[in-house]
């Protein structure tokens, strides 16, 4: 079987038009730097530093490093190196929070929020296809309004994420106790809450596709659970993905595609660090930024 070309690589881990500009960036990169494909971490630092000197812009960047990364991943991929030289390296942004991940909610406490009971009928189904949406695939509120029952395959154990202008698209699996879930709820349920035509996945009690604000509501009565930290959908998504990188210890990239985040540099901020690790990321470079 013929290996991947990186242009074929990129088109398959990124968007159509991230890929074209990726090939690009990598393109001057390697005909700058000739043995780049032996690189080790000081190199890319140098050069990294290079590019520092000529370009103010942090975004610019960023972009120019993630680029830099996907070509190390398809080396990693092909067979061609057998290590990563900068897959940890991350460009430090001026004014990027820190995630308070000693705020966020671990994995069993997000599984108490399922054992809520609704005093209207057919609501527990649906609030728990909408809070498994939320504990198991991270999904923001904005997503999950905008699903469609047909990005739901059954068949296959998937979802189907749509891309917006802030995260990527994606297609995620469903956990095992969601399959009979939705399998009740899209062939039982919905169909009894649906009062108008509407492809939307998750329906009120009126029977209309819900909101964000609807979202949020049926998180409100749930926050006594955590009288000391906030909840909501922000502060469940966000518990997600920090336990992916560090309960599950998934590899970073991983969790950016889980979570569809456009740069690795947003997922990093979720992991938990030891005082070693801490100093580490001070001293990254661009620490003046």
């Amino acid at each position: 079987m013929a290996k991947l070309t990186l242009e074929q690589y990129l088109k398959q881990v990124v968007s159509a038009s991230t890929a074209q500009s990726y090939l690009y960036t990598i393109n001057h990169f390697l005909a700058t730097n000739p043995k780049a494909k032996r690189y080790q971490y000081k190199n890319i630092i140098a050069y990294m530093e290079q590019v520092s000197n000529k370009h103010s812009n942090v975004q610019y960047r960023v972009r120019i490093l993630s680029a830099i990364k996907k070509y190390y991943d398809y080396l990693v991929m092909s067979g061609y190196r057998s290590d990563h030289p900068c897959k940890r390296l991350n460009v430090k942004i001026k004014g990027n929070q820190t995630i308070q991940v000693q705020d966020l909610f671990s994995s069993a406490e997000l599984q108490l929020l399922l054992q809520r009971e609704n005093r209207y009928q057919y609501l527990d189904v649906r609030n728990n296809v909408l809070l498994s949406l939320l504990i198991f695939q991270g999904l923001t509120s904005d997503e999950i309004i905008r699903l469609n029952v047909r990005d739901v395959d059954l068949e296959h154990g998937t979802i189907y994420i749509k891309g917006s202008t802030n995260l990527n698209k994606r297609t995620m699996d469903l956990v095992p106790r969601q399959m009979i879930l939705f399998f009740k709820y899209i062939n039982e349920t919905r169909e009894k809450l649906l009062r108008c035509q509407s492809d939307k996945l998750i329906i009120t009690k009126l029977g209309k596709p819900i909101s964000v604000d609807s979202v949020h509501a049926m998180i409100e009565p749930l926050k006594s659970l955590f009288t000391d930290r906030k909840l909501n959908p922000q502060t469940i998504r966000m518990s997600v993905i920090c336990n992916w990188l560090n309960e599950k210890k998934l590899p970073l990239e991983k969790v950016q595609e889980l979570a569809g985040h456009k740069w690795p540099g947003t997922t990093e901020k979720y992991f938990k660090m030891n005082s070693l690790q801490q100093r580490e990321m001070i001293n990254r470079y661009f620490p003046s930024i």
